[in-house]
């Protein structure tokens, strides 16, 4: 049969499917009834009586719908284009493979093309008319003995010769399979069987009133729908229009206040200035006149110490608007250093003897019962974010450098944890709002999430930029607000996409996706399938940090939630843990997370201003530290890690500091 086909697909044929019995392809030979001898059944007819003539010639017309345009065979397999000309499978995949443009298969027919969204083309509609119409004409298997019809309308086994069977609508006997209709369970032969389906399909045109009324009835309820939501719009308007007049009410009052606290520091101004003029004006005095001298001018040295001791205080309060309480707060500065040192009389902390392999109860024992002292209270940067400590040593230092963001002031800080000082500063025009810090060991690159540019920059070991990651939005590849940050093995980095609530896992030389997993639209789920991008439904919200562990495991704190989950490095969640209160070991703000090197889980807490530390598997073992302003103390937990010595380092966006206990 493929070497027929072989030979036949030389000569095309662009042409319609010919009705008329002149047709060029000759008809399918079809079954001649059997001729029985004398003494036979009667209720045979002879096959060249006026109807086997006339059912011939139908056949033959027949015939001409089941032949491909394309190999002019008996259709195999057939298959529809969009313009209802049907082929064969076999043939339209030849003539796509001969195409060098395989986006679309066009018509030899009626030249019609067809965009194809598949190469795969047995996704293409069957013609359900001429299948059946196949299925008839296929002759049915022979039997060593067949039925004949008794007067009685019974049937009888005749020896040597084929099945013959009754068409329940225009009585003839045929040798070919009669077709059962499920509906008036009638058997039919291939020409009733047509008319038949003709009629079934005037019966479901008469559907077509009853369809006309359900889009009527549809449409009245969107009607209803819009006018419905059209009252929803008019609420949220409203609802809104008296949010953004408070709103501007309370920008007033504060606009007051500061300008108030303007006031008040001119006014002060004023009078140093004044007390200046009155010293000035007795200076300019000889004292040789005074009746004592010697008092005048030691009154003077007073006003003159007491004028620099104001001049030297004034304007060192700091003027900054609070955006969570929505007030403008002055603080004052304390009068300390930026490191914080252990007094000449303090016994040195005994050096611990914890190593990665440690025990887990070795390191619980050494949580509870260790006391962390501030060892760095560094304090010259207004509300930092993320820190982390850099895998190589800085040049001329034995020990990396510890690296602070300040979101306020734009800038990446390189600190020296021994003393407080600052070696190194990483900025850029562009930065607008760094969050949270990683780095690439191998490659000496580090990684800064900008919550408000919604990317990721990237920066070499002297502070050069390299690159810039993702676009705002809200597909693969693309980011909304992002804050935490953590680097993996190979090409991997895991971002906390805050505003899509999901976590990407993105390449760090082109930031193209390499999966997701979080709450993703239907959009999105098609949008990575049809990139092959790994993506899976989970349920975070608002995830703030992440942190990669040993075994290739991802900790996300799912702030929202206000709960811990860990996940494989294909999106599947292992543990999950944490609840909400103001006990130890809850949670009440969750903000950044951070691991030790034995696996232990740290948790910053804004919320209750304290530092949560965990096993590996969940169980709460101690907290750390309180709420307050002085060293030792928190009062919101902006950043947290930890180094390999168990140093821990935290940052604290409302103190304004960044600590190092240990």
């Amino acid at each position: 049969m493929n070497q027929e086909r072989t030979m036949s697909r030389g000569i095309r044929s662009s042409r319609l499917i010919s009705y008329d019995d002149t047709a060029r392809s000759p008809p399918m030979a079809v079954p001649m009834r059997n001729r029985h001898p004398e003494g036979s059944s009667a209720s045979f007819r002879n096959s060249y009586d006026p109807g086997s003539r006339k059912e011939h010639s139908m056949s033959k017309n027949i015939e001409q719908l089941l032949i491909c345009g394309l190999c002019e065979l008996r259709l195999t397999v057939p298959k529809m284009l969009n313009c209802q000309h049907t082929f064969c499978l076999e043939c339209l995949e030849e003539c796509l493979h001969k195409q060098t443009d395989r986006s679309f298969i066009g018509c030899i027919t009626c030249g019609t093309k067809q965009l194809l969204k598949d190469p795969d083309l047995t996704v293409l509609p069957s013609n359900l008319h001429i299948d059946n119409m196949l299925q008839m004409m296929h002759p049915a298997p022979s039997l060593s003995s067949s039925l004949i019809r008794s007067p009685v309308g019974s049937y009888q086994l005749e020896n040597n010769l084929t099945p013959t069977l009754q068409c329940s609508k225009c009585q003839t006997v045929s040798e070919t399979t009669l077709h059962k209709c499920d509906h008036c369970m009638s058997m039919l032969c291939a020409i009733c069987w047509l008319g038949h389906v003709d009629e079934l399909a005037r019966q479901v045109g008469q559907l077509e009133g009853q369809l006309k009324s359900a889009i009527e009835k549809l449409d009245h309820k969107l009607i209803d729908y819009k006018s419905r939501f059209s009252e929803i719009n008019d609420e949220i308007t409203a609802c809104f229009r008296d949010k953004m007049l408070a709103l501007q009410r309370q920008q007033t009052e504060l606009l007051d206040s500061s300008q108030g606290i303007l006031n008040d520091a001119v006014c002060s101004h004023e009078l140093v200035r004044e007390k200046i003029d009155q010293l000035l004006a007795s200076i300019g005095r000889p004292i040789g006149g005074a009746l004592d001298p010697v008092q005048l001018y030691l009154k003077m040295h007073k006003d003159m110490s007491v004028i620099l001791e104001e001049v030297s205080l004034w304007g060192r309060e700091r003027i900054l608007f609070n955006r969570e309480k929505l007030k403008v707060e002055t603080i004052f500065d304390a009068p300390t250093a930026p490191t914080v040192k252990r007094s000449s009389s303090a016994k040195a902390a005994p050096k611990h003897q914890l190593h990665p392999n440690s025990s887990e109860t070795t390191v619980a024992q050494f949580y509870k019962s260790h006391v962390y002292k501030p060892r760095l209270l560094w304090n010259h940067c207004q509300r930092p974010t993320g820190v982390g400590f850099a895998p190589w040593n800085h040049d001329g230092l034995e020990k990396p450098l510890l690296y602070v963001a300040g979101s306020e002031c734009r800038i990446v800080f390189g600190i020296d944890k021994t003393n407080g000082h600052i070696v190194q500063k990483i900025t850029h025009e562009e930065l607008s709002y760094p969050q949270g810090i990683t780095f690439d060991p191998e490659r000496k690159e580090l990684f800064v999430s900008d919550k408000w540019k919604h990317c990721i920059f990237v920066f070499s070991q002297e502070g050069q930029l390299l690159r810039k990651l993702c676009t705002k939005g809200d597909q693969a590849g693309q980011l909304r607000s992002p804050e935490g940050i953590a680097f993996c093995t190979g090409d991997c980095l895991f971002v906390c996409d805050t505003g899509n609530d999901r976590i990407q896992c993105l390449s760090t030389s082109d930031g193209k996706a390499h999966s997701q997993f979080g709450r993703l639209t239907k959009d999105q789920l098609i949008k990575a399938s049809q990139t092959k991008i790994s993506s899976r439904m989970v349920d975070l919200k608002n995830p703030t940090d992440i942190a990669v562990q040993k075994n290739a495991s991802v900790l996300v704190l799912d702030a929202g939630n206000r709960r811990v989950k860990l996940f494989n490095k294909y999106g599947e969640q292992l543990l999950e843990f944490g609840q909400t209160g103001t006990i130890n070991g809850q949670f009440q703000y969750p903000e950044v997370i951070g691991v030790d090197p034995a696996g232990f889980i740290l948790i910053g807490d804004g919320g209750n201003a304290k530092i949560l530390v965990y096993r590996p598997n969940g169980q709460f073992v101690t907290a750390l530290g309180s709420r307050g302003d002085s060293a030792g103390k928190f009062n919101w937990i902006s950043g947290l890690c930890v180094s390999k010595d168990w140093e821990i380092v935290i940052s604290d966006y409302k103190n304004h500091a960044v600590q190092l206990i240990s």
